[in-house]
């Protein structure tokens, strides 16, 4: 007997900050899901890459998918990291509802790790070249960064005088 599965994906990053590229590939992938289960990665310790509070960065993500009117088509979760690359997929898989494609963008660790644990994993290349270490130096410098990322999510950054963390 076969069975209708719907697709359900998964998305995880660090989104520091949710940019443009990030919102590209969250558009291309629900174009092949039902749901999308968007997971905002909580570092083990924090750097200078990851300036932005989980709480921070859910916020632009739930900021842009509704100025979108995509935020019904998606669930936010945040999961901390773990060191165990070998444990990781079981973390997920633990802290998340069930789901059958992953979509990794360029991130080459979650692609091995997700294809060994025999998931479809979907990458995506770089949406006009914008990264998130690409942004924060150019909020360092006060020039250009706002065109990168979703207006909810410049607005939030400048009202809540964000770009101080950066810097």
């Amino acid at each position: 007997m076969f069975y209708d599965y719907p697709m359900i994906g998964l998305y995880m990053g660090r989104f520091q900050p949710f940019h443009k590229g990030h919102l590209h590939l969250i558009k291309e992938a629900l174009k092949e899901v039902k749901k999308l289960i968007i997971v905002v990665a909580v570092p083990l310790r924090k750097t200078e890459k990851d300036p932005f509070s989980a709480e921070e960065r859910k916020k632009m993500v739930e900021l842009a998918l509704k100025e979108e009117g995509l935020l019904n088509k998606v669930v936010i979760y945040t999961l901390s990291d773990i060191p165990s690359d070998s444990e990781y997929v079981g973390h997920v898989r633990l802290h998340v509802p069930g789901f059958n494609v992953v979509f990794v963008g360029d991130n080459s660790l979650n692609q091995k790790l997700f294809s060994e644990a025999k998931f479809t994993v979907k990458t995506c290349a770089r949406y006009k070249g914008i990264n998130s270490t690409d942004i924060r130096q150019m909020m360092r410098t006060r020039k250009g960064w706002e065109g990168m990322v979703p207006k909810s999510v410049a607005d939030y950054i400048k009202k809540n005088n964000l770009v101080k963390k950066v810097i």
